[in-house]
């Protein structure tokens, strides 16, 4: 098994274990605290980001690109936290788990029509028809 395949099987069993857990924690707590709350989590595996920094070679940490990267990455998270709280609202203004996981998992969508539009990848027509049936399956799954 290729070792992105692992590390892609690894973020689906977790992230789908999040929706989940985070369905059980909006009954419980706002969408604020619950933010709040998973970035304490996040808190202990900075330990093994830290790690993997000392490990880092010399040759990447030097490139010219470094900072726009951390700007970058900076803006990532700041994304990234939005974007939770906005799931978490929706879980806790009654959104089904088994709904909005699966709804705002299409947020490859987004990615997809903002690489063809700044970064100007193309697809082809396949996966044109990919993001019509993910359109559809929102709807349906909305619905």
């Amino acid at each position: 098994m290729p070792r992105w395949l692992f590390w892609s099987l690894a973020t689906i069993l977790l992230w789908g274990a999040w929706g989940l857990v985070s369905k059980v924690a909006s009954g419980g707590v706002d969408a604020y605290t619950n933010q709040l709350l998973y970035t304490v989590g996040l808190l202990p595996l900075l330990l093994f980001v830290a790690l993997g920094l000392r490990r880092e070679t010399p040759a990447v940490s030097a490139t010219p690109h470094r900072r726009a990267g951390v700007i970058w990455a900076f803006v990532t998270g700041i994304l990234g936290g939005v974007g939770n709280l906005a799931f978490f609202q929706a879980l806790v203004t009654g959104g089904k788990a088994s709904i909005v996981a699966p709804v705002t998992a299409l947020f490859p969508m987004v990615t997809v029509l903002l690489a063809v539009l700044f970064l100007h990848e193309r697809i082809g027509r396949a996966q044109w028809l990919g993001l019509l049936l993910a359109f559809v399956a929102m709807y349906l799954l909305s619905a």
